[in-house]
C-alpha cells in the first residue's frame, strides 16, 4: 500500500514539475518571439521623393502589439499624436512640406510581453543641388605606401570617387605613371585621377599646393619669395586654386598664415592632417582656427583621411569648381555623410546681411557602426556656439540664431565612437 502511495506521489510531483517547465518554456517562447518593424515607404536612403511623403511602417508580434507604446519621431520631433495608428501599421503625412535634404524617422514599438523594438532610417527630399564624392589627396612621396595598401585591400579603394596626386617639380614621372595605372586598375570605372603641384613656401618647412596648374607653367623661384610677393605672384597667374599644406600644428612654425587679400582670392583650401598625425588628435585644428580667425576663406582637405567634396558631376572640372568654392569636409570615417547649410546656403558659402541664421544639419553614419555623440558648432576664437548631443547613427538638428553679429563664420566638428571625427568647411556671414 505504501508503495502505491509512493508511486502516486511520485507521478504527481513529476506532473507538477513538468507543468511548471511547460509554462516556463511557453513563457520563454512567447517572450522571445521577434517583434518586427518593417519600413514600407519612403524606403531607407531613398532620394528624390516628393516634399510631403506619407511615412508608412508595419509591425508584427505573435504576442500582439501594445498600441499605447508606439512612438513616432520625425527629425527628432514626437509626431505620434498626428499619426494614424492601427493594430499592425502606422501612417503619417506631415502638415507642411519637408525642407530639402535628409529626413530622419524613428519608431519605437512594444508588444504585450513588453518586448521592445526600435528602428531608425533616413530618406532625402528634393533633388540635391550637389552630390557628395569621396576621395584622397596623396603626396607623391607616399605613393609606395598607397600601392601596398591597394594590393592588400583593393576593395577599400572601390569606395573612392577621385584621387589628386601632389607632385613636386622633381617628382619622377615614370613612378607617377606606374602609380596611376595601378590605381586605375582597382578603382571605379568613372574614377577621376589628376595631378597637382606641391611647392615649398617662403623657404620654410610649410608648403603650398596648386591644383589647376598647366604643365608648361614656370614656378621655379617661387619658394624664394616672401609670402607677400608669393601671393601676389600667384594672384596674377591664371585664376589658380591653391591650398596651404602645413607640416605641423605648431602655430610658431606656421609663419605664412598672415592674411593677404591677394592670397585669399587664390587659396581656398587647407590640409588639416599629415601622415603621422596622432590617433587621439588627428587634425590640425589650431591652425585651422588661426587661419579662419585671421580672415582666410578656406575649407579643409586631408592627405591622410577621406576628403568629401560637394559638386554637381564627377569629373575634373566639377571637382576643381568644388575646391575653388570651398565645398569640402574631412573625416576619418569613410561612412559619414554630412549636410550643413545656413539659410539654405551650403558649406563654403558667404551669407550677406541676414536678419537671422537658420541652421540645418544632418549627419548619417551609413555603416551604422559608429554612433554620433556630439555635433559642435564652432566660430571665431574657437568658440563653441552650440553642443548638440546624440546617441544615434542618424543625427539631425534645426535651430535659429538671432544674435550673431560678433561671429563671422561657423563650421562643424562631429564626434563619434572610436575617435571618429569630421570637420566641415565654414559658412561665412558678412554684415555691413
Amino acid at each position: 500500500m505504501k508503495f502505491y502511495k509512493f508511486l502516486i506521489l511520485f507521478f504527481i510531483l513529476i506532473a507538477f514539475f513538468m507543468s511548471i517547465n511547460l509554462i516556463e518554456l511557453q513563457s520563454i517562447s512567447k517572450d522571445n518571439t521577434p517583434l518586427v518593424i518593417k519600413i514600407i515607404t519612403p524606403t531607407k536612403s531613398q532620394d528624390y521623393i516628393i516634399s510631403k511623403p506619407t511615412i508608412k511602417a508595419s509591425f508584427y508580434s505573435k504576442n500582439g502589439i501594445n498600441l499605447n507604446s508606439i512612438k513616432l519621431y520625425v527629425n527628432n520631433k514626437d509626431v505620434t499624436n498626428k499619426a494614424k495608428i492601427r493594430k499592425d501599421n502606422l501612417e503619417y503625412t506631415p502638415d507642411k512640406k519637408f525642407k530639402r535634404g535628409t529626413q530622419i524617422v524613428k519608431i519605437i514599438v512594444r508588444d504585450k510581453c513588453n518586448n521592445k523594438e526600435i528602428i531608425e532610417w533616413y530618406f532625402t527630399v528634393g533633388t540635391p543641388i550637389y552630390k557628395t564624392f569621396k576621395g584622397n589627396f596623396i603626396d607623391s612621396e607616399n605613393i609606395n605606401n598607397i600601392c601596398s595598401k591597394l594590393y592588400r585591400s583593393p576593395e577599400l579603394f572601390k569606395l573612392n570617387d577621385y584621387c589628386i596626386i601632389n607632385n613636386t617639380l622633381d617628382s619622377p614621372k615614370k613612378k607617377n605613371d606606374e602609380f596611376k595605372n595601378t590605381f586605375k586598375k582597382y578603382a571605379k570605372d568613372n574614377f577621376v585621377l589628376f595631378d597637382s603641384l606641391k611647392l615649398k613656401a617662403d623657404s620654410s618647412k610649410s608648403e603650398i599646393v596648386i591644383y589647376n596648374t598647366k604643365e608648361n607653367e614656370n614656378y621655379k623661384g617661387l619658394s624664394n619669395l616672401t609670402n607677400a610677393k608669393l601671393y601676389k605672384n600667384l594672384f596674377y597667374k591664371d585664376e589658380l586654386i591653391c591650398s596651404f599644406n602645413p607640416t605641423s600644428n605648431d602655430l610658431n612654425l606656421f609663419d605664412y598664415m598672415k592674411y593677404s587679400t591677394y592670397g585669399d582670392s587664390v587659396f581656398s583650401l587647407i590640409n588639416i592632417t599629415d601622415n603621422v598625425g596622432s590617433i587621439s588628435s588627428p587634425f590640425y585644428l589650431k591652425i585651422y582656427n588661426e587661419a579662419l580667425d585671421n580672415g582666410w576663406h578656406i575649407s579643409p582637405i586631408s592627405n591622410k583621411y577621406t576628403t568629401n567634396i560637394l559638386c554637381t558631376d564627377l569629373n575634373k572640372d566639377g571637382i576643381l569648381n568644388a575646391l575653388k568654392n570651398r565645398r569640402t569636409y574631412v573625416s576619418n570615417n569613410k561612412n559619414l555623410d554630412l549636410e550643413f547649410n545656413i539659410n539654405s546656403s551650403n558649406m563654403g558659402s558667404t551669407i550677406k546681411n541676414p536678419s537671422k541664421l537658420n541652421f540645418n544639419i544632418s549627419a548619417i553614419d551609413t555603416s551604422y557602426k559608429n554612433k554620433i555623440n556630439n555635433i559642435y558648432i564652432m566660430s571665431n576664437n574657437n568658440k563653441v556656439i552650440k553642443n548638440i548631443k546624440f546617441n544615434s547613427y542618424l543625427a539631425k538638428s534645426e535651430f535659429s540664431l538671432k544674435e550673431f553679429e560678433k561671429y563671422s563664420y561657423y563650421y562643424l566638428i562631429i564626434k563619434q565612437d572610436n575617435n571618429k571625427t569630421t570637420i566641415s568647411a565654414p559658412i561665412w556671414v558678412e554684415i555691413r
